[in-house]
């Protein structure tokens, strides 16, 4: 008899909200998570830039994800602010969400193909699935979908340090 190792049944998520919506992020596409960094304007960004912010010497481009997606208006004012950096093309990028969450661990088993009626108003897809969970549906997303090619290329203008 075989062992079935449980590991390998489960995805580990970094857990986000922008709004009332929930993500979850595989945790290997996460970088890290900044808590209130300081974000500076960013002179001739482009429009979804947020802001800048140095981060151990490094010009990190940060992201207004409820902007980016759609949901812009439903972020939750509060003191702080969340930053998620995963890697956008060549080099790294913060997503400004809402909060984050201890990490997530999710069967496969329960996690089922994002629905048409979800993938056809999305601007890119960056949904890979969805499952139910204690707080609420879960959308899980790859951080690498997020952005498109053109909005990566543009980023890669941007100066680094």
């Amino acid at each position: 008899m075989a062992l079935i190792s449980t590991q390998e049944d489960v995805i580990k998520l970094v857990g986000f909200h922008v709004g009332a919506r929930f993500f979850g992020a595989k945790i290997l596409t996460v970088r890290e998570i900044l808590r209130s960094p300081a974000i500076e304007d960013a002179p001739d960004a482009p429009s979804f830039v947020k802001g800048i912010s140095r981060v151990r010497g490094v010009i990190l481009p940060i992201i207004d994800l409820g902007k980016l997606i759609g949901n812009a208006g439903a972020t939750i004012k509060k003191n702080k602010t969340w930053v998620i950096v995963a890697p956008a093309g060549k080099r790294n990028v913060g997503y400004v969400v809402d909060s984050v969450t201890p990490i997530i661990r999710v069967k496969t088993s329960v996690v089922l193909p994002a629905p048409e009626i979800v993938l056809a108003g999305l601007r890119s897809k960056y949904i890979q699935g969805i499952c139910e969970t204690d707080k609420g549906i879960l959308f899980i997303t790859n951080l690498d979908c997020m952005l498109l090619e053109e909005e990566i290329a543009a980023i890669g203008k941007m100066p680094v340090r």
